[in-house]
């Protein structure tokens, strides 16, 4: 663990000596899960050089000798350079060898994503600046398909990305990737990535994300198959559903309190302390009875607050099918604090659980992205001031 490696300036200064003069063993010293892949192998037919860590550091240096990057401010070539050393982190987690002897890693990006989040959060990377990280390792190899599939889904998934990273960033990194490699077929994969290229290119993405007619317009054109951009959709909520997100200890109850006073709470805590069920119990009797509490809401037209942790995509999907099933807006509510507070602040809790608990919350983590609801929330407590060694801090993602 690099405990503020970003917040005291390590992580700068270790790229500036990369640069200088390749130094894997120095970054695996700062980051040690990073030797994980020391030893992790690929398949011979898409990495001949086999181990993960040889693949990462040749990425690592074409990154570094392409001219684009030469022109990159030091902010964005400070996030390039770290989303290429861990563009792959997850590969060591996620990788096995099938019956026929191949070797895949099904999975890894997102793992590689998790990865990151979790090194950064210690490292005391401001959130944003972070989260643009993630989404590019977790969206790294998009670039080398993206352009085969047909022109309707091309379109979506471009639109969608360019909502949370910067397009010509995560081209410049595929680029890299393309090149730090020995396969059988190097001139394919490049044009893949040229070709994926023109998607954002010729939507204009590369300059700003795609302009919606309203918010409405955008969560049914990213929910549905059967919109287009440009449709303008018709703003007709019958309620609002707010839903809470962040990992026990963060403080919704108390943002609740200060923020929407007097607003129904639909809760996962409170219910499970008013039918006796401990959090470690099956919770099914506990997720029906709240369930059903938020539909008497929803019928009624009544704005009310969704709280629990939500932490994963898949956990707060659940629950915006139903706010639009009964046509409310859909807003998300989305606390950070460093961990140190979450600790302190969830053992202060009467319903404190366990820090390893916590521990797995953080491993599973998934920040709500913009494209998840009408409107979403951040409420990011960061670490310290960091270190403004290229100036002030950018608002990213800036696509």
């Amino acid at each position: 663990m690099a405990k503020n490696a970003y917040i005291d300036g390590r992580m700068h200064a270790l790229m500036e000596r990369y640069q200088a003069q390749p130094c894997w063993d120095a970054l695996c010293d700062e980051f040690p899960i990073l030797r994980d892949m020391n030893t992790c192998e690929q398949d011979k037919r898409h990495h001949g050089e086999v181990l993960v860590s040889t693949h990462t550091q040749m990425v690592i240096g074409e990154l570094l000798k392409d001219p684009d990057f030469k022109h990159l401010d030091g902010w964005a070539q400070f996030l390039l350079f770290w989303t290429a050393v861990f563009h792959d982190s997850g590969k060591p987690e996620r990788t096995k060898t099938e019956e026929d002897g191949s070797i895949t890693s099904r999975g890894h990006s997102r793992a590689g994503a998790s990865i990151a989040r979790r090194e950064m959060m210690i490292a005391g990377m401001p959130y944003s600046y972070r989260e643009h990280m993630c989404s590019l390792i977790l969206a790294h190899q998009i670039p080398f398909w993206l352009y085969e599939h047909e022109e309707a889904a091309q379109t979506k998934k471009a639109i969608m990305l360019a909502m949370e990273l910067d397009p010509m960033l995560l081209i410049m990194h595929a680029r890299a990737d393309a090149r730090g490699r020995i396969c059988h077929d190097p001139e394919d994969i490049k044009l893949r990535v040229e070709l994926s290229s023109e998607v954002f290119d010729g939507l204009g993405l590369f300059d700003q994300p795609y302009k919606f007619a309203n918010e409405e317009s955008m969560l049914a054109y990213v929910r549905r198959d059967d919109r287009h951009p440009a449709y303008e959709a018709y703003m007709d909520h019958a309620c609002e559903g707010t839903i809470m997100c962040g990992i026990q200890g963060v403080g919704k109850d108390t943002w609740i309190a200060e923020n929407m006073p007097g607003v129904p709470v639909v809760s996962l805590d409170d219910m499970r302390e008013e039918m006796g069920v401990e959090w470690t119990d099956n919770q099914g009797s506990v997720v029906q009875a709240v369930l059903e509490s938020a539909k008497s809401h929803l019928r009624a037209k009544r704005d009310f607050i969704w709280n629990a942790t939500n932490i994963t995509s898949d956990q707060r999907e659940k629950v915006i099918s139903l706010l639009r099933d009964y046509k409310a807006r859909v807003r998300i509510v989305y606390l950070e604090a460093p961990i140190d507070v979450v600790m302190k602040q969830n053992s202060e809790r009467t319903a404190s659980v366990p820090d390893a608990v916590i521990e797995r919350f953080l491993a599973k983590l998934e920040p709500p992205k913009d494209w998840e609801a009408h409107e979403v929330v951040r409420v990011i407590r960061d670490a310290v001031a960091p270190k403004r060694r290229y100036g002030s801090v950018p608002k990213v993602p800036t696509p």
